[in-house]
């Protein structure tokens, strides 16, 4: 994979440092946990603070749009994070109801 940083900013407000990329890729488009993982090593951080808010692919080419959100703690990310989008990061346990 490889990354080409399209907007790179920080948000003090919000704690969190901002990205919008375009993934080249060689063949599928990439999980959410591939684009983590390879953005928490390319930017030093945990895998935790690495939050996928958006991933698309371009349409007939292999490559994909992503958002990106790093935390500066994983705290920060669980108050200002949609809980869905905290859940497909398994940064938010489930409730399950009882009958």
């Amino acid at each position: 994979m490889n990354i080409e940083v399209r907007r790179d900013w920080m948000n003090k407000l919000l704690n969190r440092r901002e990205l919008d990329l375009i993934i080249s890729y060689e063949s599928g488009t990439p999980t959410r946990d591939e684009v983590r993982k390879l953005i928490a090593e390319k930017y030093g951080v945990e895998i935790e603070r690495v939050i996928v808010e958006k991933l698309e692919s371009m349409f007939g080419t292999l490559k994909a749009k992503a958002h990106i959100h790093i935390y500066d703690t994983v705290e920060d990310a669980k108050r200002i994070e949609r809980k869905h989008i905290l859940r497909r990061h398994g940064l938010l346990e489930e409730v399950k109801k009882t009958g």
